[in-house]
């Protein structure tokens, strides 16, 4: 086979690395979206404004990272600094007055204070007062932040009603009367914290935002008297109509589960209030909102958050209807949820989304709501997921005959497309692959998880219908099921394989949970798939498609002959391995991985040097072979030990046992085998939950010569047995009991995860692997004890070897 040039560099997944352990792998890279799950629906679609993304649906308490950003000390522009700007004539900078009314900046206070102090000393008092009334609070999560004293509140608000009391300036009033509201909630006086409201803030004759402060105030205090429907009214007006108060609105109900009432419907007198409350209502989580987006969209069909909402209702919904029980049990919640509740919720969502697609028909034709082409794509996808594919295609080209310009609802028109066609194809023809790869070009490389899920969801779809695999007839995919006897070709075979491999990573900055580890692929792979994509690859005349294909999987010849040849190495086919590694070329054998990880001798095993009689070498100190010639070497080996008779066969096939178990995770010439080594091997630890799927797994792990050797067994049995020397027989036969000790490794760690990942030094645990070793796992360390414990090796070997005395003892693996 003629070597492959590169046609393209790894782009996509990550270059084969090379983990030392697993913490130390995942601990330095990005780490997933814990906003994530599975959805193919943007919220970034909808209008929403930036400030209002956090109330986008997610598993988490928002979907932003909890933070102190408004205690931070960087300088803050907003509102209050704004007006403090306008109120001393514009002749400061903004920026200086934030640094004076928040930080307490001894220059910018001093600034301050003379420019008000010449025109204005009551400002001055205020201020001073202000700042004593903070009490020099900074940021809390500071350690030794100061703390209000309770003592002095009473004091500091008798100063505010003074004040409040002594000037005219409608400025300065406004101000002291939320002092006062602030200072009688922490006070814990609730009820005077709304008798103040009531009778020095609501009457002024001009309101500002500090009139809705004060409010927030008087919610909070009305919360806390226990009227929750008079509360949630008064939240939602700040939340309507005070920015800078809207984060702290909206939280003081989500942070009590607090839901819809009725009777907050009661205080509100026009319609814009009314639809206040049903906006801040509707974003609040665990909830069916879509009565309440009825609501809203009826009574402001302008508002923002009707988009935002729909959004939520969708992702919602999304998150119930492909989430498996199993999951949501284990998605690494504190306390753990009730699965029948997540059942029954679950069984209900495919209604629901009828309800929602209901009214995003009906929304996508009301004038007053506008934006048809986001209603018209809403409608789209939940007539996908509803398996309508005809109306979902008629909604998505109504969607994209309308005018936009979010980019987000534009790349959602596309990617919906993307789904559909997945979903609707029987037979891949030309004309498919065409469309098909334009989506993939587009969506490649992307941030957001949702996009991402859609890219690997169709990826797969195709990749299983390339190899004309029947699916499964449930879960999410099972819109797609198609059934054929028709054996799949080569070349379906080899884009089947790069399309999987475009499921392992969507972009370098981050991981996704849909995603595939690469190094899975890698190791389930077959040689056949492998070698139907070199001459996939090698092909003199490919399609447009296939040469797109290939350069968006950005799969070199070097990658796929080093892996060819890994795979053969794997099940123990020297010459094929060297033939391949032949096709890589010579310079990747001196980059780093190479000179670091393959750089001992890979037909020795690591022992102590013996002297004679035993005349047993230590392992040398340098590689001498490159990866074509330590395949070549093994595959002569295996000739010629077929020939051989006595001592020279023995030493044949203990050079063949050295070189098997060199080649597994225990060995130093692993990187012929993998293109990673983790501490945390082998895999027992991330298991299917499902006890059929996960007895499967244990099942292939036991078969997994990598971490059994049992191929190097075998050579070291056929050694011992031909040997006539003693000490060779002795080597063998001891090399032969490590073999079988690594079995009962593999095992023991499959039984430490049945038995509820039991700890090892768990002496009921120590006790049952005691007897599993002894039983199943000891015939070859009994017939060395017993035939090869006389003799010059041993002796040395004791002297040499703290390992051998352990082993010897029979605590080696066993936990003692």
């Amino acid at each position: 086979m003629k070597p492959l040039k590169p046609f393209s560099s790894l782009r996509r997944f990550r270059k084969p690395v090379l983990l030392v352990a697993v913490a130390l792998g995942f601990a330095c890279g990005p780490s997933f979206d814990p906003n994530e799950f599975m959805s193919f629906f943007m919220p970034e679609s909808t209008n929403a404004q930036p400030e209002d993304r956090r109330y986008f649906f997610t598993p988490q308490f928002y979907n932003d990272a909890e933070s102190a950003e408004q205690y931070t000390t960087s300088t803050i522009v907003d509102e209050n600094t704004q007006a403090w700007a306008g109120y001393v004539g514009g002749n400061l900078p903004q920026t200086l007055i934030s640094k004076a009314l928040y930080a307490e900046n001894t220059e910018a206070v001093s600034t301050l204070k003379a420019a008000l102090n010449r025109t204005n000393p009551q400002a001055v008092t205020y201020l001073d007062f202000a700042w004593a009334a903070d009490n020099g609070q900074g940021n809390p999560w500071e350690a030794g932040a100061n703390q209000p004293d309770s003592a002095n509140l009473p004091h500091l608000f008798n100063d505010a009603q003074k004040g409040y009391k002594s000037v005219n300036d409608a400025f300065l009033k406004e101000r002291y009367g939320f002092q006062m509201v602030k200072l009688a909630c922490e006070m814990v006086d609730y009820k005077q914290a709304q008798l103040v409201y009531d009778k020095l803030c609501k009457p002024l004759p001009k309101h500002t935002f500090i009139s809705d402060w004060a409010l927030c105030r008087r919610a909070g205090a009305t919360l806390a008297l226990g009227d929750t429907a008079q509360a949630i009214y008064e939240f939602a007006q700040v939340f309507d109509r005070c920015p800078s108060r809207r984060k702290a609105a909206e939280t003081s109900l989500r942070r009590y589960n607090i839901k819809f009432q009725e009777g907050a419907m009661q205080y509100a007198k026009t319609d814009r209030e009314r639809a206040a409350v049903y906006a801040l209502c509707a974003i609040q989580p665990g909830q069916d909102g879509l009565d309440l987006l009825k609501a809203l969209a009826h009574l402001a069909p302008k508002n923002p958050l009707v988009e935002l909402v729909m959004a939520r209702e969708i992702n919602r919904n999304e998150y119930y209807f492909f989430t498996s029980a199993q999951e949501y049990v284990n998605y690494g919640l504190l306390n753990r949820p009730d699965s029948t509740v997540f059942e029954g919720r679950k069984t209900e969502a495919v209604s629901y989304f009828d309800k929602l697609r209901s009214f995003a028909v009906e929304s996508a034709e009301n004038k007053e709501l506008g934006n048809g082409a986001f209603w018209y794509t809403a409608a789209a996808y939940l007539d996908y997921i509803g398996k309508d594919y005809k109306a979902a295609q008629t909604h998505l080209d109504q969607a994209a005959f309308l005018p936009t310009t979010n980019k987000n609802l534009k790349s959602q028109i596309a990617v919906q497309r993307m789904l559909l066609l997945a979903a609707q194809t029987e037979k891949i023809t030309p004309e498919v692959e065409n469309q098909l790869i334009g989506y993939l070009e587009e969506f490649d490389s992307t941030l957001n998880f949702r996009l991402n899920n859609a890219f690997v969801a169709v990826c797969k779809q195709f990749a299983d219908l390339y190899q004309q695999k029947p699916a499964k007839k449930s879960g999410w995919l099972s819109s797609c099921t198609r059934s054929t006897d028709e054996p799949f070709d080569g070349p379906s075979q080899a884009k089947a394989y790069l399309l999987t491999m475009l499921t392992t990573q969507a972009n370098p900055a981050t991981y996704f949970a849909s995603t595939v580890d690469p190094h899975t692929i890698e190791d389930s792979i077959t040689p056949t798939v492998v070698q139907q994509a070199i001459a996939f690859a090698s092909q003199p005349n490919p399609s447009d498609f296939d040469k797109r294909l290939l350069t968006l999987s950005g799969l070199t010849g070097d990658y796929l002959n080093l892996l060819l040849g890994r795979r053969l190495m794997m099940n123990h086919h020297y010459a094929e391995a060297a033939d391949a590694f032949a096709n890589v070329k010579p310079e990747t054998w001196k980059t780093e991985n190479f000179t670091m990880y393959f750089q001992k001798n890979p037909f020795a095993v690591k022992m102590p040097q013996l002297g004679a009689p035993v005349n047993f070498p230590a392992e040398s100190a340098k590689n001498l072979y490159t990866p074509v010639q330590f395949a070549r070497r093994m595959a002569d080996l295996k000739q010629q030990a077929k020939a051989a008779t006595g001592d020279k066969a023995a030493e044949l096939y203990y050079q063949l046992g050295c070189g098997a178990w060199n080649l597994s995770w225990y060995g130093n010439a692993w990187l012929l085998v993998k293109s990673y080594w983790s501490a945390g091997e082998p895999p027992v630890y991330d298991v299917p939950t499902n006890p059929v799927a996960k007895q499967k797994r244990f099942d292939a792990l036991m078969h997994t010569d990598y971490y059994t050797t049992a191929y190097a067994r075998n050579y070291f049995e056929q050694s011992a047995k031909l040997a006539k020397t003693s000490v060779m027989a002795d080597r063998s036969a001891y090399m032969a009991a490590r073999c079988e000790s690594n079995g009962f490794s593999v095992q023991r760690s499959i039984e430490q995860i049945r038995n509820g990942y039991v700890y090892e030094e768990d002496s009921t645990f120590v006790r049952n692997m005691r007897v599993l070793r002894k039983t199943k796992y000891a015939n070859l360390y009994d017939d060395f004890f017993k035939n090869h414990t006389h003799t010059m090796f041993n002796k040395e070997m004791i002297r040499e070897c703290a390992m051998y005395k352990d082993f010897l003892s029979f605590g080696e693996q066993t936990g003692e």
